[in-house]
């Protein structure tokens, strides 16, 4: 109808007319758009808190899982420091020798640490990162992903290094089929402490392997104050409360 009265308005040569009614279908076209942008972003902001949401649940996860992995590491290492330590040493061998076959036998262990990123990797895969407006927040959460992958790429290369241990292990450390075990134990060690003390090779072995198990945990316990930050800050944005305190 309005183009009706444009065209009709121009043969009879109404410029006022004409001008109002471009103004008018100016003004139609631009409230359009700009109810268009509204729209959109009022969806772009829905979609931004869903992924926030979503992220949070999955930084309290990763927290978690850390935790765990940190508390069990902790443990590991103080086996681990003790058991070098006696078998660099004379001290007796104790009745209850399992802590230091423990120490010993866990020694070549890099074990990785997967944190669910499904979340994470939805929206990178479907470019949809830039939802989140805070490129400082973008860029937390990238870099928290990142360091996941690097540490178990340390892992992994500092695993692929133990095949020295393993050799002279073997000379001091025999396995034995355990048929009474009702569990996954069915091997039990028999260390020969007296040759093992003895070999310095062995001993060179498990202090370089006590100084990578060290390191995997400094990198763990970054990794993990890495998350701790990430699950406080998407915490406080969604307005729920990150649980580190059973971590």
């Amino acid at each position: 109808m309005i183009f009706h009265r444009l065209a009709s308005a121009i043969r009879n040569r109404d410029w006022f007319t004409v001008v109002i009614e471009f103004v008018i279908v100016v003004a139609g076209i631009f409230g359009g758009l700009q109810a268009n942008e509204w729209a959109q972003e009022r969806e772009d902001r829905r979609q931004e808190q869903f992924a926030l949401e979503r992220l949070f649940l999955e930084s309290e996860s990763a927290y978690q899982l850390l935790s765990m992995h940190e508390q069990r590491t902790l443990r590991l290492n103080t086996l681990r420091r003790n058991a070098v330590q006696f078998a660099d040493s004379d001290e007796p061998v104790p009745e209850d020798e399992l802590p230091l076959k423990i120490g010993i036998n866990t020694l070549a262990r890099f074990p990785s640490i997967l944190p669910v990123s499904v979340v994470y990797d939805e929206l990178r895969s479907a470019g949809q990162m830039q939802l989140i407006r805070s490129s400082a927040l973008r860029e937390q959460i990238a870099e928290f992903h990142t360091e996941v992958v690097r540490f178990n790429k340390l892992q992994e290369a500092l695993f692929n290094g133990t095949d020295r241990f393993w050799v002279v292990y073997q000379r001091h450390v025999i396995w034995n089929y355990n048929p009474a075990s009702q569990t996954s134990d069915i091997l039990l060690s028999e260390f020969n402490w007296e040759t093992l003390r003895a070999d310095e090779q062995f001993i060179f072995e498990i202090i370089g392997l006590l100084y990578n198990q060290l390191l995997s945990q400094e990198v763990l316990l970054s990794m993990l104050d890495r998350a701790r930050v990430l699950c406080e800050t998407l915490g406080e944005i969604t307005a729920q409360t990150c649980d580190v305190e059973n971590g």
